[in-house]
């Protein structure tokens, strides 16, 4: 009973956050009346109270003995995971938030917590099924949560890492290994004057933009691709200026070898089928230059729509001549039921696009990091802000 009375003291002060109560109660303690609740709370003050109470090590040993003395207790757990983490224990945190989500499978919290520790340890694909199983598990008084959720599984899916085949062709992540072909287009002025007249071709610039492309396209806004037959880099792809608020994105198909015929057509609809059956995107646009005819004829040919033109809207960096762009926009609807498009697709994909079920969600909401979400997330489930 006398133990009951110091649980109940402590995890009081606890929830109050009054921490020189709390440090005076646990410190006039007798020893023999510490249990696993006593143990948790002084681990709590350790780690989230005032500067002068911190002591990470401190807190890390207080909460193992509480995790000890009640090793069932999943609160324990993914709190000595998040302590871990902040120790750089990877190891030891994965240990405890697997043990936590085993012991409470239907406990959100738990997923929380193996989903931020599996994202920091670069375990992409097990944070999105942790992720995924916790929007499942809201419960309805925190539903306002769901968006959340559904933006970090959406920053974490695994399709921004897959290849995009048709029949001849692949869409490959673009990597270090492309650094050769990436330099090679870079360097070639016909080429780019039509692709992009703007990207930087010296060394570095190269360097900075492979580095970008290894990041997450959910971060960035951007997935750039190498288009790739047999093995061997023929072209470039990507999809850029993603706004998932506004589902739409840029994209841009470019093909320096013009003897490859079909190849930019087959490309173009990868990216398309990508953009709108997998990312589920509502909008893709397109700027052509007005030096580029015949770009600006396939672009019609493949659904979209002249919505503009932007009179001497860029100065040529070679010429100095001013040039118009064509403004052009295709939506997923007209995509997936453009009859001819769909024929077309069948033929050089050896499949039909398939349009996804509309989804009565919110949009992504916009964050800084992962991580941040995560905490917000973590705060809301657990109904104190101790962090």
């Amino acid at each position: 009973m006398i133990k009951q009375t110091q649980k109940d003291t402590a995890l009081e002060l606890l929830h109050a956050k009054n921490w020189k109560a709390l440090a005076e109660f646990l410190d006039e303690l007798p020893a023999e009346l510490w249990n696993s609740s006593t143990s948790f709370a002084k681990g709590m003050l350790s780690a989230f109270g005032p500067a002068p109470f911190r002591n990470l090590p401190g807190a890390i040993a207080a909460i193992e003995q509480a995790s000890i003395l009640e090793p069932s207790n999943t609160r324990y757990l993914t709190v000595l995971s998040e302590l871990y983490l902040q120790s750089k224990q990877l190891p030891m945190a994965m240990h405890a938030a697997t043990l936590a989500r085993a012991l409470a499978r239907q406990d959100p919290l738990t997923g929380i917590a193996l989903g931020r520790i599996a994202w920091t340890c670069g375990e992409r694909n097990l944070a999105y099924r942790a992720f995924n199983e916790v929007c499942q598990q809201i419960p309805a008084g925190k539903s306002h949560l769901i968006p959340l959720l559904k933006t970090l599984t959406l920053s974490l899916a695994p399709f921004w890492q897959q290849t995009c085949t048709g029949k001849r062709i692949v869409l490959s992540r673009m990597t270090s290994r492309h650094r050769s072909f990436l330099s090679f287009c870079r360097s070639n002025r016909d080429f780019q004057r039509h692709y992009h007249l703007f990207q930087d071709p010296s060394p570095e610039g190269i360097e900075r933009d492979l580095r970008e492309a290894e990041r997450s396209p959910f971060e960035t806004k951007k997935i750039a691709w190498i288009i790739e037959m047999d093995d061997r880099p023929i072209g470039l792809a990507s999809l850029v200026g993603i706004d998932f608020n506004n589902s739409r994105a840029e994209i841009l198909i470019g093909v320096p070898d013009e003897r490859t015929f079909g190849i930019g057509l087959e490309a173009t609809l990868l990216a398309m089928e990508f953009a709108f059956s997998t990312v589920k995107l509502s909008k893709l646009f397109s700027y052509v230059y007005s030096d580029n005819p015949d770009s600006q004829k396939n672009t019609l040919h493949l659904g979209f729509r002249q919505e503009g033109l932007l009179r001497s809207h860029v100065i040529d960096p070679v010429s100095k001549q001013p040039l118009d762009l064509f403004v052009n926009g295709c939506l997923a609807d007209e995509f997936f039921h453009n009859k001819k498009l769909m024929a077309l697709a069948n033929r050089l994909l050896g499949r039909i696009p398939q349009q996804p079920a509309k989804e009565q969600t919110q949009p992504p909401v916009p964050a800084k990091t992962p991580d941040e979400l995560i905490l917000r997330i973590a705060s809301a489930l657990s109904g104190d802000n101790i962090r």
